[in-house]
């Protein structure tokens, strides 16, 4: 018994060892069969320094890549160009370039698609390129057009992803949350994804109501169209009596034949299910597709007469093209038309959406993203349109997609990878108002020049300015229904500061300023009149509407930089003579000392507190407004 203890202890180590040396067949065999964690985890085992085959270097940046883990991937794709191997494909440069573009890296990513161009100029993604090779550079200028929220249904664990919202206000989307509500035979027999180990994806509905709601209420479909396959994004027909939806080709029992399709490496395929009752029942595969090809991602357009989707089936541009075919009657369809080169670039072109206002969102990796999938919209009312990148906060340098919006709700779905699991976004349009400030010189009434004008939002960001033209014009574009402050200034006047709240029905709002010539302040020879200097109760703090009183001042000396000026301080009768000369004395100290702040030379300032010896109004018992009259701030201009 003892030795076959000892034997068996003995084939149980020499397993283990046998386990712990690393294999490249092994690590071929996990990429084959599209388990790709598994494989960078062997391949990585595989690395030796120096000596390691650029086979290893390309395998572990096209798994991670595979799994979005960009860093890794753009590591290894370097380590793989770096060797200088005459025998790389030109795709290997492409597929660096990108994911350095998803790691923010604009700079670098445009020199390595300038070699990718060179290597091979006929790709359409090269010509794409070479048509904007700076198209980044637009990007840091243009003004958000959206924000967007967190929507409420997102789980922490899993991912969600591909929301869009029926006419009855019914939310549909994709989840892998499933592990914790399907039973054990399920989980048995489930086809399994082998990409990052993740439970498969579901079709799921939720309550909305409404836009500032969260949305709540998740239920798991169930019915014949979640199986043990991923199933993708969905879409109801107009009469809500068809479901048209993704899932894996694999699902397809004719396709299973197909190589590519008996690999499952995420090929999916396009899927309808009748209603019978309250349950989708009688899935069938859509009679257009064919083995081997991608289909996914369907909409209906508003008026019910098309399915848009994604494909690479014949005729494609690129990875992934935008597709849309003709509805007809007893589940027929038309032949499918690809949308054209202007919206299909040479790479993938995803989740299209037709909005009512006959707006198509879309999502694309094209030269010119912040980094990987990003949205875009065209306006299919404009046939000369071209497709415009929603900008920031909608899209980030990972991937956002599968964006719907609803005009009648002024709302918007998006799903994002953004803080490292995908999550459904609600996206909400921004207004903007082009608002125009006629300047013009207060008594002359003519036009100011120059002047340069600055909305400030109540976050103190100035959020637009400009500058006026010869015609006294400045314009900014700012937000509906926001209040700003529009600060305007000019060497030869004195600063405006307006407060305004701008009123979404219009389109252009128009403000006429009179501004004040510096001399306005000077009173006769020898005073300048400011507003009053005000301080907190017995402080020498002074408050920020007397620091913005003095800022004209400040203003003023800096025009007639040969001024000499004396700041007189007075208190009122109030408290003993000693305490008041005190007090007056710290502010008219502590009023001189913000204006050397402000950049003025101390040897132009004089300062001194006269308590309540030159009381403005002589009153025994003073009121309230009496007290005020004397506590005071005199400019004695001493020299121009």
């Amino acid at each position: 018994m003892r030795i076959f203890l000892m034997v068996l202890l003995c084939s149980l180590s020499i397993t283990v060892q046998a386990k712990k040396k690393p294999s490249l067949k092994r690590a071929d065999k996990y990429y084959k069969n599209t388990e790709y964690t598994k494989a960078a985890e062997e391949y990585k085992r595989l690395l030796s320094g120096k000596r390691t085959p650029n086979y290893i270097h390309l395998q572990l940046a096209d798994c991670y890549d595979r799994l979005n883990q960009d860093i890794e991937a753009s590591r290894y794709y370097g380590k793989a160009i770096a060797q200088n191997d005459s025998t790389l494909k030109p795709e290997i440069y492409y597929k660096y370039a990108k994911v350095m573009e998803k790691n923010g890296r604009y700079e670098v990513a445009k020199q390595i698609m300038q070699e990718f161009a060179a290597k091979a100029p006929t790709d359409s993604r090269a010509k794409d390129f070479l048509a904007k090779p700076d198209a980044h550079k637009a990007l840091k200028d243009r003004y958000p057009t959206y924000m967007f929220q967190e929507s409420g249904l997102n789980d922490r664990q899993y991912d969600d992803y591909g929301a869009w919202l029926s006419p009855g206000d019914t939310l549909y989307f994709v989840s892998n949350r499933t592990k914790e509500e399907k039973k054990w035979m399920r989980k048995v027999f489930e086809v399994r994804d082998k990409w990052e180990r993740k439970p498969n994806y579901d079709l799921y509905t939720a309550e909305f109501k409404g836009k500032y709601e969260p949305i709540k209420g998740v239920a798991r479909i169930k019915s014949r169209v979640n199986r043990r396959f991923n199933d993708g994004t969905a879409v109801l027909s107009k009469d809500g009596k068809r479901m048209y939806f993704a899932s894996e080709a694999y699902r397809n029992r004719k396709f299973r034949r197909n190589d590519n399709v008996k690999h499952r490496d995420h090929l999916m395929s396009l899927f309808y299910a009748k209603k019978k009752k309250d349950k989708w029942k009688k899935v069938k595969p859509m009679r257009f597709t064919r083995a081997g090809f991608m289909y996914t991602n369907p909409s209906v357009s508003p008026d019910g007469k098309f399915l848009y989707f994604a494909s690479n089936m014949p005729g494609s541009y690129g990875e992934l093209d935008i597709w849309r075919v003709a509805i007809l009657e007893d589940d027929e369809f038309g032949t499918p038309e690809n949308l054209g080169p202007v919206i299909n670039s040479g790479t993938r072109n995803d989740y299209p959406f037709l909005a009512s206002d006959n707006k198509l969102y879309f999502s694309s990796d094209r030269w010119g993203g912040y980094g990987g999938m990003d949205v875009y919209v065209v306006d299919s009312n404009t046939p000369t349109a071209t497709p415009a990148n929603l900008g920031e906060p909608i899209n980030t340098a990972k991937n956002d997609f599968a964006f719907s919006f609803y005009p009648d709700k002024q709302m918007g779905l998006f799903s994002s990878d953004r803080i490292g699991r995908t999550d459904v976004y609600k996206a909400f349009e921004l207004c903007f108002v082009e608002f125009r400030t006629m300047l013009k010189s207060k008594g002359f009434n003519t036009a100011i020049a120059d002047a340069k004008v600055e909305f400030i939002n109540t976050r103190r960001q100035v959020e637009d300015h400009g500058v006026s033209s010869r015609s006294g014009m400045a314009r900014g574009e700012i937000k509906c229904k926001e209040t700003y402050k529009i600060k305007i200034s000019h060497p030869d006047y004195l600063d405006e500061l307006i407060d305004i709240t701008v009123q979404v029905e219009e389109g252009v709002q128009e403000l006429e300023v009179f501004m004040r010539p510096l001399e306005e302040l000077v009173i006769g020879k020898d005073k300048i009149e400011l507003g009053d200097i005000q301080f907190a109760f017995n402080q020498t703090e002074i408050t920020e509407n007397s620091k913005a009183e003095l800022n004209k001042l400040v203003k003023v000396m800096k025009r007639y930089p040969n001024m000499r000026v004396k700041i007189n301080s007075h208190s009122d009768s109030k408290g003993s003579p000693a305490y008041n000369l005190k007090l007056s004395n710290e502010r008219a100290k502590a009023t001189l000392e913000y204006i050397v702040s402000q950049g003025i030379e101390e040897n132009r300032l004089e300062s001194q507190g006269y308590g309540s010896q030159e009381l403005k109004v002589q009153c025994e018992p003073c009121t309230e407004w009496d007290d005020a009259q004397n506590r005071r701030s005199e400019f004695i201009i001493l020299q121009r």
